[in-house]
């Protein structure tokens, strides 16, 4: 009996993790990737929009998710005195990556240069705080 409740609030918080990448894919058709990242670094849920190659290998992506683990980990160590962490942002020349802290875990999403960032910024926490 346990097992099958253990199961199915793991089916239901699966989905609504799936739920929440798909809403903010929606946000943007320049976004990129979108992703649930656990502690370990591994994506649990999202992906790449469908059509898009990866600008990085798979070894490297890990690698950027450890290091956007380790940097949201950082700042949240000093908000006691500024404040609790909202989101990171790292704008580059091809892409802009946002992360933003979520129940123990990240998202992380990429888009384009040519994205609104702000916009999507701004829908990504609205849709994380529902």
């Amino acid at each position: 009996m346990i097992d099958i409740e253990m199961s199915r609030n793991n089916d239901l918080q699966n989905q609504f993790r799936k739920n929440i990448c798909n809403e903010i894919f929606a946000v943007d058709k320049n976004i990129r990737f979108v992703g649930i990242v656990n502690s370990e670094g591994e994506v649990i849920e999202g992906g790449f929009r469908k059509g898009i190659e990866p600008l990085l290998d798979q070894n490297e992506e890990q690698d950027m998710y450890l290091q956007s683990l380790s940097n949201i980990s950082f700042f949240q160590s000093f908000s006691e005195k500024f404040g609790s962490v909202d989101y990171l942002m790292i704008r580059q020349k091809k892409i802009t990556m946002i992360t933003f802290p979520y129940r123990g875990e990240i998202i992380c999403i990429s888009a384009s240069s040519q994205s609104d960032i702000d916009r999507i910024r701004d829908e990504t926490v609205k849709i994380i705080l529902l």
